[in-house]
Formats: structure tokens, sequence, C-alpha cells
């Protein structure tokens, strides 16, 4: 496939937009440290496929999120900008791909650059392409899968189907089975609504399937090898099927879950994707067919899994852009009023962050208040004097400079808050054994090579504060741990230790029992820091 030259500008562009600010961003707990420290054991230990944490083997993820950061670490060095620049890269690949993909099915430039600027600048696309996930790489794994299907169904060619399952095998080696499992249930569900028997035989080609089982069998062929039945066990029963069959977050588990992630993140595209589910419902075209499924059924696939997660639904962005640019393209052969499904969302999102800055503890902010007030005179103007083909540029450029601001003064002290950056001093001159009592923050030991105890509270100060996931998942846990009543024992037989915590929990082990043996350190918002007397 010959790549068209903006293909190349707007993967240039969006590999800025994404790696700016990312060496100010430190690592945080407790999801973006887990995978920082794996991958700098996995570089630290020589061993690049068997993944460990604490010195265990760890079977939360496949290998490839961990492959791209040590990769990564050994171009840049283990920092903060290291850890970031994977989830960066793919995502700028992921808009070109969006672009190269719609231009070619299409032809036409500017549907294509709508579709990839939408998915760019997607607040949720936009937040997910700075973390230390695996999500991002994820989403290029999935564009890939969506755009050589349906080509390949378009065309009868199953090469082409034989490249999606490639793709699907990327997917894999990130997410697990459910990187083949949901497009695959997806492309059966466009088949049916479709009826059409050659197109679910189609979906088969024997070339996919070596393709797929060439990508994925070295690794889980290796893995099963070395490991037998613990990795079995560990990834596909603990990591897969517990996640599917029982809620590790039971406390939102709510048939909408995914709803409002939906309209917030899709900000500040969230009108224009609407009205283009609006404007397609009369046309009923196949690729509004196609998008319309690939997007709700993504939703509705986890909305039916008992583990709720922000960003489970989050490839469903990508069917949702490709809708969201038809809404645009539709709204030039509409009424004035139309506009507003860009504008509404637009100002709600400037000026919800604009006002929010009003209540941050933190942060230079009237620079952003200002450019919230031009911005929005100059969209208005756009309106007004009817200039709208300058909307959509305006509402994209300007909410990347928002949320660039945003990065700079609000991100990163809040992502210091939810780090362990902020109490290291205090562990550096404490000698002696470091425990975690409750949430455990594995950027401690990514950061200052020191490894916590982490301390399992009661199982009836857990249910007071809610914690009612089934047992099973304690599987997860790999790090040193203790009993809570081992952790009372020790300071009561006159141990030295420093103990991290948090606000609840801290304010209960200075009223329990064991209070008078301890003494508050320093607190914030988030942690509390006890030193034994």
């Amino acid at each position: 496939m010959k790549l068209h030259r903006v293909t190349y500008v707007v993967f240039l562009f969006f590999l800025g937009v994404y790696v700016l600010g990312n060496h100010i961003l430190p690592v945080s707990d407790p999801v973006e440290s887990n995978y920082a420290l794996t991958a700098k054991e996995m570089v630290l230990s020589g061993d690049w496929l068997s993944p460990q944490i604490y010195g265990h083997y760890w079977f939360d993820k496949p290998i490839m999120m961990y492959w791209l950061l040590s990769l990564s670490y050994s171009v840049f060095g283990m920092t903060d900008f290291a850890a970031r620049f994977p989830s960066g890269l793919f995502g700028a690949l992921s808009v070109a791909m969006v672009y190269q993909g719609v231009r070619t099915l299409t032809g036409q430039r500017v549907g294509s650059l709508l579709s990839a600027f939408i998915l760019g600048t997607s607040l949720i696309v936009w937040t997910i392409a700075h973390g230390i996930i695996t999500d991002m790489v994820l989403l290029f794994a999935t564009v890939g899968t969506f755009y050589y299907a349906y080509r390949g169904l378009l065309v009868k060619n199953p090469w082409y189907i034989a490249v999606a399952y490639g793709f699907a095998g990327i997917a894999v080696l990130t997410k697990g089975p459910v990187g083949l499992v949901l497009p695959g249930l997806l492309f059966l569900m466009y088949a049916g609504v479709k009826r059409s028997w050659s197109m679910v035989k189609a979906l088969f080609p024997w070339q996919g399937i070596l393709v797929f089982l060439a990508v994925v069998l070295p690794w889980y062929g290796y893995m099963y090898h070395t490991h037998g039945m613990e990795f079995i066990n560990g990834f596909l029963g603990l990591h897969n099927v517990t996640r599917a069959t029982q809620s590790e977050h039971p406390e939102v588990n709510y048939w909408w879950y995914y709803l409002p992630i939906f309209l917030g993140g899709s900000l500040p595209w969230t009108g224009a994707i609407l009205y283009g589910m609006y404007r397609g419902w009369k046309t009923k075209s196949d690729a509004y067919l196609y998008t319309m499924i690939m997007g709700w059924g993504t939703i509705l696939f986890y909305t039916m899994m008992a583990t709720k997660y922000p960003t489970y639904a989050f490839i469903s962005v990508i069917p949702f852009s490709l809708l969201g640019a038809f809404g645009i393209l539709s709204m030039k052969d509409a009424s004035h009023r139309a506009w507003w499904w860009i504008l509404g969302p637009t100002l709600v999102l400037w000026w919800v962050l604009g006002i929010g800055t009003f209540f941050a503890p933190w942060g230079f902010w009237w620079i952003l208040r200002a450019v919230v007030v031009a911005l929005t005179l100059f969209l208005g103007g756009c309106y007004w004097y009817r200039k709208r083909l300058m909307m959509p540029f305006t509402v994209g450029m300007g909410t990347l400079v928002v949320l660039g601001i945003v990065l700079m003064e609000g991100l990163a002290p809040f992502l210091a808050l939810r780090s362990s950056v902020t109490y290291h001093e205090q562990i550096r001159s404490f000698h002696g054994p470091v425990y975690y009592y409750g949430e455990y923050a594995a950027s401690v030991p990514y950061y200052l090579d020191v490894t916590p105890v982490r301390v399992e509270p009661s199982p009836e100060r857990l249910a007071k504060y809610n914690v009612q996931r089934s047992a099973k998942w304690n599987g997860k846990h790999v790090m040193p741990q203790i009993e809570e009543q081992e952790l009372f024992k020790r300071l009561q037989s006159g141990e030295r230790m420093l103990i991290i915590t948090n606000k609840n929990y801290g304010k209960e082990l200075e009223e329990s029992s064991v209070g008078q043996y301890l003494e508050r350190d320093k607190s914030s918002d988030k942690v509390v820091l006890l030193h034994s007397k």
C-alpha cells in the first residue's frame, strides 16, 4: 500500500503533540507504575521474554507493551519520557493510519483529515496517548484490523484479511485473547446483519489463520513451554476469565458505565459524532452500518463483561471518529443551527477546564483562562460570520492548545500526587523496613529500588471501605506482603518501621490499639506517612 504524503505529516504532527511535556509527568500509581517497573526489571534481568515484577514472574498482560517500554528504556534511559514514549508513538501511528485508510477507501482528502483529526484530538485519545498503559498499542492494532478486514471484504481479497489477522495478532500480544475475540464477534455481527454467508466464510481464510499463528505462537508457545500451567492459570484464568466473570471493581458495575465515558471522552467532537449517527441513519450506507456495529458493538461487549474499567471500550473511538467526520461534512448542507453540534460540546470542554482552574490548588492558570476566552470569541466569530470550514480546525487546534496548558500546569502536579515522588525524601532518609498498608505504589521500587512490604487490611476493614472484590483477585498481588495482624505484632515488638497509607486507613491506625506505637511524619491529600516510635 502506497503511503500518501499527508500521512507522514499527520504522523509527525501528532507525534509532537503526544510527546510534548512527557518528561515532566511522573510515573503514577497504581496502574502505570506496574508497567514501568516490569519493563525495568526485564531490562535489568536480561530476560525479555518472561515478564517479572518484584523478582517474580508476572502474567498480568502479554509481552508487547513490556517489549516497547524496554526498547524505549534502552534508547532513552529509564526516564519518565522513555516510559511514556511508546504510547505517544503508537498514538501518532494510529491517527496516521486512520488518515491513510480512509483516504485509500474513499479518495477524499478532507474527510480523511477530519477522521484523523477527530481521533487525534479527542479528549480520551489525547489522555491515553500520554499514559503508560497498553491501550494505545491496542488502538493501533485495532485500526489495522478494522481497516484491512473491511477492505478485504469489499474487494473479496483474502490477503487483505490475512493482514487484518496479523494486526489482530499484535492485539493479542498486547491485550490478550480479546484482541481476536472482540473483532471476530463484531465482524460476524456485521456479516449477520448483511445476511451474507459468503462473508462469514471470507472471514476465515487459511492465509489469515497462518499469519495470526505466526505472530502469536512464538511468545505464547514459549511461555507455556517455560511456565506450563502456572502461565495458563495466571494469564488466561485470573487475568482473562476471572476478569470477564467476576468484577474486580464491583462498586462501579453499572450497565450504563461506558455511556458517560463515550460522551465525555469524545469531547470536543461528541456532538459531531451524534450528528453523524443521526444523518447516517437516513442513508443506511454500508460504511455507516460497519462503523455503527464496530462502535456500539464494542461498548455492548464490554458492558456485558463483569469487570468495568474506563479504557476497556476505548477502541470504539475509531469508528466513532469516522462518524464524526461524516457528521461535519453533512453540516454544510444543513441549517446554520446544525453547527451547534460542534460549538456546544466544544465550549463545554473549554469552559469546564477553564472554570475548574479556580478549584485547583496548583498551577499558573491565568494563561489558560485568557486562551479559553480568546478561543471562544474566535470560534463564535467563525460561527456568526459563517466561516464554517474554519470551525473544525479551530475546535481541534484550540483543544490541543488548551490541553497542552492543562498538561503543563495541572496534569504534572496531579500525577505527582498519584505517585511516590512526593515522599521520596522521607523514604530515602528512613533506615529500616517500609510497609504499604492498603493500596500499593509500585512507583517506589521503580524510582528508588526500595521494595516496600504490602500489608493486607483485615476483611472487616476492607468491608468498611466497600472493597468487595472476589478473593480470587488476591492472586494479582506478587509483591512481598503480610497480614494486618503480623504488622501489629511487629509494631508491638518494637520494630522500627515506616508505614505508607491513605488518609482513611491512617486515621484508623492512629486510633487503633497500635496507635500508641505510631507517630505521623507527613500527610498530603493522598498519603499518610507513619513512623513507629
